[in-house]
């Protein structure tokens, strides 16, 4: 009961108590990574809430890559061969296990994603925990990524308004964008009914890029 009560629960509200209870464990048993012991502060995460995770909408995510935002680090946490399989485009793979020996500064807007829940909580209690304070995950992660921008589900109906049309029609422009295709009727999405798109974007829409370099960080 309790297992299937926790499915239920928004993204950010299950990553919030995932997030206790890592950092919990992380207390007694120290850093899982390569570095050396983080210090916790039990206290301070005792009281932690999903309101105090900050999130990343994934129609905001999708609009910053459209414009070619650079101001900040999209982390894919999953395994390089799922990375290659596929990945948002503009990310970079970074494993849970190496965020704390990679590049990225204390300083830098950092948002996190992945395929479930764990991994993300687990990355984000690390970085609160070692002071990065602009750590974000993105609401919903890859799955909502996967639902609601590349196959997006048509809910018009059979006689749509006129703001149903121009909501429908921007969606299914998201969604080519990102090579994807809206789905209609009782289509769901899974892995082996919708197969993920090749990672192209296109031509006429440079992205701007950045070479990451360490930004000086304060004390």
């Amino acid at each position: 009961m309790f297992l299937k009560n926790f499915a239920e629960l928004p993204p950010r509200k299950r990553i919030g108590i995932l997030a206790i209870i890592l950092g919990i464990i992380a207390a007694m048993i120290g850093n899982p990574t390569s570095k050396a012991r983080t210090t916790i502060n039990l206290k301070e995460f005792a009281l932690v809430s999903p309101k105090d995770i900050a999130s990343v909408n994934i129609f905001d995510l999708a609009d910053w890559i459209i414009n070619g935002r650079y101001d900040y680090r999209l982390v894919d946490l999953r395994s390089e061969q799922e990375y290659k399989k596929y990945n948002i485009p503009t990310s970079e793979n970074i494993q849970v296990h190496n965020l704390l020996d990679s590049d990225l500064a204390r300083n830098e807007k950092i948002v996190l994603y992945s395929d479930n829940d764990i991994a993300t909580a687990q990355a984000w209690f690390l970085l609160k925990a070692e002071k990065y304070n602009g750590a974000y995950i993105l609401d919903g992660g890859l799955k909502k990524w996967q639902n609601e921008i590349l196959f997006p589900k048509c809910t018009c109906g059979t006689n749509p308004n006129a703001e149903q049309k121009h909501h429908h029609a921007k969606l299914a422009e998201l969604s080519k964008y990102f090579g994807g295709k809206m789905r209609t009727g009782s289509v769901e999405v899974a892995e082996n009914k919708m197969e993920m798109p090749t990672i192209k974007m296109p031509a006429t829409i440079k992205l701007k890029k950045t070479k990451h370099k360490k930004k000086r960080e304060g004390c």
